[in-house]
């Protein structure tokens, strides 16, 4: 009886250790599997949890204009602001929270907002409120909760609002990524950006960064700045005569440019309406943003007839003093071209066709010319190509309607209807007149230099070579007389031998069909004459009160240059 009751406690105990025996070697071929077999894997997925590698920021370079003297003025600025951020998982009384947060900041913060984020009990990671100001969170950090906390950001600044907006453009956030739009900020957006670096570190189980193991991988690389070839003193001078122009003549826009024809460098760049970078999301036309000078086109007038001019100099064709008879008015198959008053002036030098802006003249020069060389000449000056200039979204206007070799597009094109430019263009063409015949690449910036401080510097670059020296002189010259006889005399400064032309140009029909009642009224002028230091370029989209831009854009001609003058302490031409 005992020796069958051993039997079988005996097997019993045999099962229990089998069983035993059995989970042993199960829980041995598991450590086996997952330390030897997948060992690799399970390592990788071990760091993941608890190791992070987060982007460092780089510095966004800076924007500086200049002054005559060599002073910097810094036009953007990287600004560190507070974010204030929680961790809704480690927050054990979200409701208090809240309302201290909420109280705390103030107006146009919703309590019920703030709760909602704290109560998330699954999120380990939520953002509370933007761009709060230091004394605010001077005074909250005191007092906020464990799991509520401040953290910085780089913002990007625009300390002068829309001082060079249209050139300089804006920075957009709209993901974790900073991006340039529009402007500088985008066409130099790799050089300003710089490279981001790379930080390494653990976590705790909880999520929370720990000092143990921290380290950078590869620290980040500052973007590279930009140094303008604006003066901030003209820039500023301009913006202000642009704006009075504006609002006194009630016109749609308006633009102003400033540049060194013999340098190509642009002094100054402005456009109305503008915007604040700083504000540009409350903008509803993005339209806005789109710099009127490089990324519009528009039909010149009788601004073209220095280039029409010019032309037919270089070919020997014609003397500042050569004459034709103007009977008012030209027939061209079913077409009549006439003088902008509907005035016959007889006999008149080619003088007297700029000074009185006379069609005719320009139609005669351009039948002299004959249609291949008054379309050369075109391409020649760059119209119908991208000037290359330093911005993005350049247009390069449009002479395509020459193509069909008609009378009438090549007349009309004579005294600037029917082909269209940007005003960069405009400005670059009759530059190569104030500068001996020589077309120059505008550009805005001078020098980029990296955060190593090397620097690349851009020099003044010819295009190519237009026209004579000589032809561009006797351009100059009946340009001078234009400002001293012609309808734009109030552009003349005393002392001084000042080079200028209007234009004054319908606006097409939306329909195509002819030309409506609106204008573009545009002046393009350059001094002293003979040695320039500058040349303006102004121009009002459907000003109201006065149908000249002889009117309305030679006064403000005059004060401009007039300042730019004193400015470079330039001395007088006559006493």
């Amino acid at each position: 009886m005992k020796s069958s009751f051993d039997n079988v406690v005996r097997g019993r105990l045999n099962w229990v250790l089998l069983f035993f025996l059995t989970a042993l070697s199960l829980l041995v071929g598991r450590l086996f599997i997952l330390q030897i077999v997948y060992h690799n894997e399970y390592r990788a997925l071990a760091l993941r949890q608890h190791r992070l590698v987060r982007e460092i920021v780089s510095n966004r370079g800076i924007i500086y204009a200049k002054e005559k003297d060599g002073t910097l003025v810094p036009l953007t600025l990287n600004n560190t602001e507070k974010n204030l951020a929680a961790s809704p998982k480690h927050i054990k009384e979200p409701a208090a929270a809240a309302s201290l947060i909420a109280k705390e900041l103030g107006t146009g913060i919703n309590e019920e907002e703030i709760l909602k984020k704290l109560s998330n009990q699954e999120s380990i990671y939520t953002v509370i409120a933007k761009h709060v100001s230091p004394e605010i969170a001077e005074k909250l950090a005191l007092k906020l909760p464990p799991g509520v906390f401040f953290e910085e950001e780089m913002r990007r600044v625009y300390p002068h609002g829309n001082f060079l907006s249209h050139a300089i453009g804006f920075v957009s956030k709209e993901s974790d990524q900073e991006e340039g739009r529009y402007g500088l900020e985008r066409f130099y957006e790799t050089s300003l950006s710089g490279k981001e670096g790379f930080f390494e570190g653990a976590k705790s189980a909880s999520g929370f960064w720990v000092a143990l193991g921290k380290r950078i991988i590869n620290p980040p690389q500052n973007g590279s700045s930009l140094f303008l070839t604006i003066d901030y003193n003209i820039q500023f001078k301009a913006e202000e005569i642009l704006n009075k122009t504006k609002e006194k003549w009630e016109a749609v826009s308006g633009a102003l440019l400033v540049l060194d024809p013999k340098t190509g460098k642009i002094l100054a760049m402005a456009a109305r309406p503008s915007f604040d970078a700083n504000a540009y999301s409350k903008e509803k036309d993005f339209s806005v943003f789109l710099n009127p000078l490089t990324e519009s086109m528009f039909e010149l007038g009788s601004v073209i007839k220095p280039i029409t001019m010019a032309s037919a100099l270089a070919e020997g064709l014609i003397e500042p003093g050569s004459t034709y008879e103007d009977n008012g008015e030209v027939k061209i198959g079913g077409y009549s071209v006439k003088n902008f008053d509907g005035k016959a002036y007889h006999r008149q030098t080619m003088t007297q066709v700029i000074e009185k802006s006379l069609n005719t003249g320009a139609v005669y020069v351009a039948r002299l010319l004959g249609k291949n060389r008054h379309r050369e000449y075109l391409q020649k000056f760059g119209f119908g190509e991208k000037t290359g200039v330093d911005l993005p979204g350049e247009l390069a206007g449009d002479i395509s309607n020459l193509a069909a070799g008609r009378d009438i597009e090549f007349a009309t094109a004579s005294f600037g209807q029917g082909i269209a430019i940007t005003p960069l263009q405009l400005a670059q063409a009759i530059g190569s007149l104030a500068n001996e015949g020589k077309l120059m690449r505008p550009y805005i910036v001078e020098k980029v230099v990296n955060d190593s401080g090397n620097e690349i510097k851009k020099e003044p670059e010819i295009i190519r070579q237009v026209v004579s020296k000589e032809s561009a002189e006797k351009v100059t010259k009946m340009l001078v007389s234009t400002v001293r006889n012609g309808f734009e005399n109030r552009a003349g400064i005393k002392g001084y031998f000042v080079a200028g032309k209007t234009g004054t140009a319908q606006i097409p029909r939306k329909d195509g069909r002819g030309y409506s009642d609106r204008v573009i009224h545009t002046f393009v002028g350059y001094a002293p004459a003979f040695n320039p230091r500058f040349l303006i370029l102004l121009q009002l989209n459907e000003p109201k009160g006065n149908r000249f831009a002889a009117n309305t854009l030679t006064p403000a001609f005059h004060d401009l240059a007039e300042y730019i003058l004193n400015y470079y302490e330039v001395p007088p031409d006559e006493k």
